[in-house]
């Protein structure tokens, strides 16, 4: 996981260094502004949404054959609750045993 997660932040370190370059290549600074902010509000926000759909489906998968509070166990010991809610940020309902 340790790898996973060190190439994970790589890629992120690339793109974020990739948008930056976009953004000074901008020489208008209201369009650069423009840019800036609907990488903020719109880009940003996907990619958030898109990593909380993963982690949900990760937590999906962990849940077949298990309670709600077998899947916290096995993730250090989250609460019933807070799994419920990873389930449901990715659209999955699951009934708690």
């Amino acid at each position: 996981m340790t790898d996973t997660l060190a190439r994970i932040e790589q890629h992120l370190a690339a793109a974020a260094a990739a948008i930056q370059g976009e953004l000074a290549a901008i020489t208008d600074p209201a369009a650069r502004q423009d840019v800036a902010r609907e990488t903020l509000e719109t880009l940003l926000p996907k990619l958030g949404h898109d990593v909380k759909m993963a982690r949900a489906a990760a937590v999906a998968e962990l849940k077949q054959g298990r309670t709600l509070a077998q899947v916290g166990q096995l993730l250090g010991g989250l609460s019933i609750a807070r799994v419920d809610q990873i389930l449901k940020a990715g659209g999955i309902t699951a009934k708690t045993k």
